[in-house]
């Protein structure tokens, strides 16, 4: 007759040793010599609303007045821009790098709509703050019947 015993348990433990070991080797690894930021980046912002206004301020340091594009809709404020770099990096060993250069985009949702028309910027220390006045909410309006 024929034998069709298997042992199934010398194949399995062979393979945890060698997981065991590679996990091992991982733990042991050097970090990263240079810790890196995000690669694409966006400022950070604020939004609140006060009685009459709609108020976005960002973080933007080390942008220039004239690299901002800001764009306000009835709902929403899109701030484009670009963070340019200053001097060549060749001659440096970074330990961290995490200030990001390069364009950024950000879209706001506001709370509340606006009228982008009486919107007004303020660029001052590095922070852009916007000011959208509220809407004002529809009223109630008179429909005139005509007769057919």
């Amino acid at each position: 007759m024929f034998n069709f015993e298997r042992r199934f348990g010398t194949g399995l433990d062979e393979i945890q040793r060698e997981m065991e070991r590679y996990l091992q080797h991982m733990a042991q690894k050097k970090p990263h010599a240079v810790a890196f930021s995000q690669r694409y980046w966006q400022p950070a912002a604020d939004v609140y609303e006060t009685e009459d206004a709609v108020v976005a301020l960002f973080e933007l340091a080390g942008v220039a007045d004239g690299d901002i594009d800001l764009v306000v809709t009835r709902t929403s404020l899109t701030l484009r821009g670009e963070r340019r770099e200053s001097e060549e990096r060749t001659d440096r060993r970074y330990s961290v790098l995490e200030l990001p250069f390069g364009p950024f985009e950000r879209v706001v949702q506001l709370p509340s709509p606006v009228n982008s028309e009486g919107a007004s910027a303020v660029f001052k220390s590095g922070f852009l703050e916007v000011t959208m006045p509220k809407a004002s909410p529809p009223g109630p309006r008179r429909v005139l019947v005509n007769e057919s």
